[in-house]
């Protein structure tokens, strides 16, 4: 894996861009330090050097009806492949995350369902369909997420 450097004033504007995506270069820069032109400049390298992948919008799911949360652990058949599985289960609208973990299970999916009867037909689906041997799935009760600031090179 190729690291790329990254600077003090890198690691401040990641690190502002992870608290407000949606900041302007002339506000990153006043921010850092920077001119906006050169806020965007550093912003561009990052993104070309793959440091920044993307921009995002967080969405409060229950806010638009998909309010039960749930882990489902995933072991599959030992004639699904991998690359089908994944196709699957990112076909499914419930699909939040999708990670090939180590241990017991093979994946662990996330998902965001409408109601329990949803999360019921989702589960099966994955059973059915997706080529799973063997499911888990809990539910959240509550979650938090967490965001660090990187740390300064």
């Amino acid at each position: 894996m190729e690291t790329t450097a990254v600077d003090h004033t890198d690691t401040r504007i990641i690190n502002s861009l992870q608290e407000n995506g949606r900041m302007s270069f002339a506000d990153l820069g006043a921010e850092v330090g920077l001119s906006p032109h050169g806020a965007a400049a550093r912003v561009r390298r990052l993104q070309a050097a793959g440091v920044i992948t993307g921009f995002t919008t967080t969405v409060a799911l229950a806010k638009v009806g998909r309010a039960l949360d749930a882990f489902i652990d995933v072991s599959l058949l030992p004639k699904t492949s991998p690359e089908t599985f994944e196709a699957f289960v990112a076909s499914l609208p419930a699909t939040q995350e999708l990670a090939f973990v180590t241990g017991r299970f093979d994946y662990h999916v996330r998902v965001a369902c409408h109601d329990a009867d949803d999360l019921d037909q989702t589960v099966r689906a994955i059973r059915r369909n997706g080529g799973a041997s063997l499911t888990e799935t809990r539910i959240v009760l509550r979650s938090t997420t967490i965001s660090h600031p990187l740390g300064v090179p």
